[in-house]
């Protein structure tokens, strides 16, 4: 016959040892194909059910040469994709001008811009996705994410940035006319937002890093309010101001079509 108390004390490390077991596994690291879809979950510049109004100041040697201000709105549909629409409000001989990207699952995006004195839009071919964006340090590559959503990720150390514990990435995008030969991004743990984003040419050189300044929560979401993108090749840098945000994902599909950009 066992011994009282005998019975509950086997019992209860049994559940010490599965409480320890079950610890242990809730602190297992994500996958790095998981940080991947966390970093286009959080969509930290507003392009994925927001509408901001926001600035691209382009530095020289720290001098302001260009300011461009624009609003923009944005959906995200069919699970991490989004259509998103801006619209350039400065300076006066880019007002009017208007740009629309559709991601697609599989394929090229779509990707069109709009001129008021043609009165028109034209196609943005994939081929150019290496060009920059209006004269800014970020290209329609950076604003497609293509290359990350099309990617082979591995998990790198932990490490922090600023003191802020982090994920680290290698990401490796498999398309052959990709812009990039491989990303370094380290994702903050606690909100997984990207905060510093390194990209590399295939001759292995860094060429560009994007770097988030100001977080700012809104609605529960985390946006990157102030974060800049360096070109290592001239030194140039351009800094992206997000001044108003609203996070919604109510936006209409009407307002992403080609009707819709070239309404004046």
């Amino acid at each position: 016959m066992p011994v009282p108390g005998i019975r509950s004390r086997v019992l209860l490390a049994f559940a010490v040892v599965a409480a320890v077991a079950a610890g242990g596994a809730s602190q297992a690291p994500p996958s790095a194909a998981e940080l991947v879809q966390r970093i286009l979950q959080s969509d930290p510049w507003g392009l994925g059910d927001a509408e901001v109004a926001a600035r691209a100041l382009i530095r020289v040697k720290s001098e302001v040469t260009t300011e461009l201000a624009f609003t923009a709105k944005s959906k995200r549909y069919d699970g991490n994709l989004t259509k998103s629409l801006l619209r350039f409000t400065g300076p006066a001989d880019l007002a009017g001008v208007g740009f629309l990207q559709i991601q697609k699952r599989s394929g090229d995006d779509e990707r069109w811009l709009y001129l008021p004195e043609l009165g028109r839009s034209r196609r943005i071919a994939g081929r150019t996705r290496q060009s920059a964006f209006m004269g800014t340090d970020f290209s329609y590559a950076d604003l497609d994410r293509r290359d990350l959503r099309d990617s082979v990720a591995v998990l790198k150390e932990e490490e922090s940035v600023d003191g802020v514990p982090c994920w680290r990435i290698d990401a490796s995008p498999n398309a052959s006319d990709s812009s990039y030969s491989r990303l370094e991004i380290w994702l903050r743990k606690d909100n997984s937002v990207p905060v510093v984003w390194r990209m590399y040419a295939r001759s292995g050189v860094r060429v560009k890093t994007l770097e988030a300044k100001e977080l700012r929560q809104v609605s529960g979401r985390w946006f990157m309010v102030r974060s800049t993108m360096t070109n290592h090749a001239d030194g140039r840098v351009t800094e992206l101001v997000l001044d108003r945000i609203r996070a919604t994902s109510q936006i209409p599909d009407r307002e992403f079509t080609l009707g819709a950009l070239e309404k004046s």
